[in-house]
Parts: C-alpha cells; sequence; structure tokens
C-alpha cells in the first residue's frame, strides 16, 4: 500500500497521479487530505482516500496504518509549527507500521554549517526519520521553477520591479512535476535506501538572467534590483510583513516571514543552490523541465506590462 499525503496541494496530488500512470491499481493507493471535496475527488477514481491533519497524531496513525510506502510532503507552516507537525506525522508512521517514507526535503539539509529559516525544519525532520528506524529516501529538492513561472514573473511585470537579494548566486530550478515523477518513482522503491537525492532542474542560473528571461518572454520592461539583507527586511518591514513565523499576517500582502525570505536569498547568494544533477533524467527517462520551457507553457496567466 501506497499513501501520498497532502494531495489538496499540487505535489501531493501530482505524486498520486504518477503512480496511477505507472500503473500502480487504485487499489492499492490511499491518499489524505483536509478538505472533504479533494478526498471525494480521489475516491471517484478508486483511491482510498482518508481524512488526516498533521495536527492530528491519532487521525494520522488510522491513515498509515497498512502502509508499506509513505510520501510525506512538508507541511506550509515553516517553524514550530511545522517541526511539531512533521513530528506527529513521522510518530504516526512508525506506530503505524510504515516501512518506507520519502520525504521533500532541500538541498543542503545534511550540512551542519549551512542554514536558513526553511533548512532547520528539513534537518529536523530528517533527523526524526532517520532516528525511527523506518527506511527512508530523502528528495533534497532545489527552488520548483513554478515560483519564477508564476509568482516572480507576476510580481516583476505587475510591479514594474523584480526585488531580491541573492547577488550573483544560481539556482538549479527544478519544476514540481518533474519533482512529483521522481518521488513516484522512489515511492515504488527505484531508488536505493536509506539514500538521499538532490533533485534539480538541467540549469543553474542566477535571479538576473531569470528576470531577463521573463523580459523576453513578456515583453514587459521592469528594474531588477539587488538589496543587501538589511535593505530587504527594511522593505518587508514597511510592507506590513513579519519578521518571524509567529508573528501576526493580518496585514501582510503575502503568507511567509521575511526572516524566511531574507534567509533564504543569503543561501542563494552564497552558492548554496547552485547545484545540478542528473536524478530527473535517471529516475524518470526523460530530461528535467527548463525554465524556459516552463515560462512558455505559464506566461498565458502573466498580467499585463505596468504603465511605466
Amino acid at each position: 500500500m501506497y499513501v501520498v499525503t497532502g494531495v489538496g496541494g499540487y505535489i501531493g496530488a501530482a505524486v498520486a497521479d504518477n503512480l496511477l500512470k505507472d500503473g500502480v491499481p487504485p487499489a492499492q493507493i490511499r491518499v489524505t487530505s483536509r478538505n472533504e471535496a479533494t478526498l471525494a475527488r480521489w475516491r471517484a477514481r478508486g483511491v482510498d482516500a482518508r481524512s488526516a491533519d498533521f495536527n492530528d497524531r491519532a487521525a494520522l496513525v488510522a491513515a498509515f496504518r497498512g502502509a508499506d510506502h509513505l510520501f510525506l510532503v512538508s507541511t506550509m507552516e515553516v517553524g514550530e509549527q511545522r517541526r511539531r507537525q512533521h513530528a506527529n506525522a513521522v510518530a504516526a508512521a512508525k506506530e503505524a507500521g510504515v516501512k518506507h517514507i520519502v520525504y521533500t526535503s532541500f538541498l543542503n539539509a545534511e550540512k551542519p554549517g549551512v542554514s536558513s529559516l526553511e533548512l532547520v525544519d528539513h534537518k529536523y525532520t530528517e533527523g526524526l526519520i532517520r532516528d525511527s528506524g523506518i527506511a527512508w529516501n530523502f528528495m533534497r529538492n532545489s527552488q520548483y521553477a513554478d515560483a519564477m513561472a508564476e509568482n516572480q514573473a507576476a510580481i516583476a511585470i505587475g510591479t514594474g520591479k523584480a526585488i531580491g537579494n541573492t547577488g550573483k548566486g544560481r539556482v538549479g530550478f527544478v519544476s514540481r512535476d518533474d519533482v512529483a515523477a521522481v518521488a513516484a518513482k522512489l515511492l515504488q522503491g527505484k531508488g536505493e535506501p536509506d539514500t538521499a537525492y538532490e533533485v534539480t532542474g538541467p540549469e543553474a542560473l542566477d535571479y538576473e538572467t531569470v528576470g531577463r528571461l521573463i523580459q523576453e518572454l513578456s515583453g514587459a520592461q521592469f528594474d531588477i534590483i539587488d538589496l543587501s539583507d538589511e535593505q530587504m527586511y527594511a522593505m518587508w518591514d514597511s510592507l506590513g510583513v513579519p519578521r518571524e513565523a509567529t508573528g501576526d499576517f493580518s496585514k501582510s500582502p503575502v503568507p511567509w516571514c521575511s526572516d524566511g525570505m531574507v534567509s533564504f536569498g543569503r543561501l542563494i547568494r552564497e552558492g548554496r543552490l547552485d547545484v545540478v544533477t542528473d536524478v530527473v533524467e535517471r529516475f524518470t527517462g526523460r530530461k528535467p523541465k527548463a525554465l524556459r520551457q516552463l515560462m512558455l507553457e505559464r506566461r498565458h496567466s502573466w498580467p499585463p506590462a505596468a504603465a511605466r
């Protein structure tokens, strides 16, 4: 039995879809979500769908019981809340008798001297899984290319500014579809036991190059601005964005705290995401999707250029 968590989100749903495409019978797949409408859609496809919340350990145990393989997608909340949720999930997996966990981690999670707000959570969760005695595969993913082809493009075109603190640091942007395809293979036991895989796209690009690509494909002109960490904090402060994940987001224009965004930019600036691997091709038999290709697919959703 394969259990896929978080099918209300893009990655979880795509992993379950890939299992079906790979020929896994629906009766051997169980999915979890907090959303009843989502669960109903999966039941209509013949898949066992269970309501489960990462804050409810008992519900997780019931959803995981009988599973051989568990896809554990990281939750949205950053910080103490996410670590508590992940601890619930790992403890529930052990109690339910799960034999194998595939976890969506992030590049550099194995490096003690490298950190960001997000990496703290991933390092913690990898440790929990290793200590559980359950066999594992960690997907140390690069930054999602979809964030560039959707959010970054829309903000730059719509506001006339692409602002970051990444310097000349490069990123091997990877598409969510490629991540999900690799996850489905790992879930089916195609990887080596107790092994982590760095999942990246086909090339590493800096944010200025990303901005130029958006300009080329959209026809929009906007300023590409690189700030210091202090200037980034000041900008987010002026917009009412909390610095900490536990702050008040009631007036924030984004759901992420500035500590997370600034430390992530610093991670890129230090060259920590300048990684390109063949993992996608090795597991799927095809080249990973390039950022340009993804942008061409998504640019129909971009806003019109802002007036200069």
